[in-house]
């Protein structure tokens, strides 16, 4: 009877360790789920910062490109400007995949003018507005100056 007493309390306590251990691999298990997840979503928020970041620069470098667009067409119609007082701007240049306008030059004869161009590249626009005291014989501007509108 002893040795059947012995038996089923070695039996018993093998029980309480087969659970225990059970218990301790859910543990286990939910702990790496859990790890996973939290790993998971550091991943996703990462890529779409990344994403984020580099829309941020495509418009950035569009914007730049337009920029230089509408300095061109600036440049372009005070160029023209000089070499004809009667100037009158009102056209647009098809540069690659962008184009700048040079608008109606305002003002008449040689003082007090005023250059407008655009430039507009994948959908980003910006404009120069320049201020022209004197035409000839030597140019003399007042201002130049990128404008949010005219």
């Amino acid at each position: 009877m002893g040795t059947f007493l012995l038996l089923l309390v070695n039996g018993m306590y093998n029980k309480e360790i087969e659970e225990k251990q059970k218990s301790n691999g859910y543990i286990a298990l939910i702990s790496v789920l859990i790890i996973s997840a939290v790993v998971l979503l550091v991943a996703i928020n990462a890529s779409l910062f990344g994403i984020s970041e580099s829309d941020v620069a495509a418009r950035e470098y569009q914007s730049s490109k337009a920029f230089y667009l509408a300095m061109l067409c600036a440049e372009d119609g005070l160029m023209k400007l000089k070499e004809d007082i009667n100037y009158g701007g009102n056209e647009t240049l098809n540069i690659g995949d962008g184009q700048c306008s040079i608008l109606p030059i305002e003002g008449s004869g040689n003082f007090n003018r005023i250059v407008k161009s655009i430039g507009v590249f994948s959908n980003q626009i910006r404009k120069i507005k320049i201020e022209i005291n004197r035409v000839n014989p030597k140019m003399e501007i007042r201002s130049w100056e990128e404008v949010g509108d005219f």
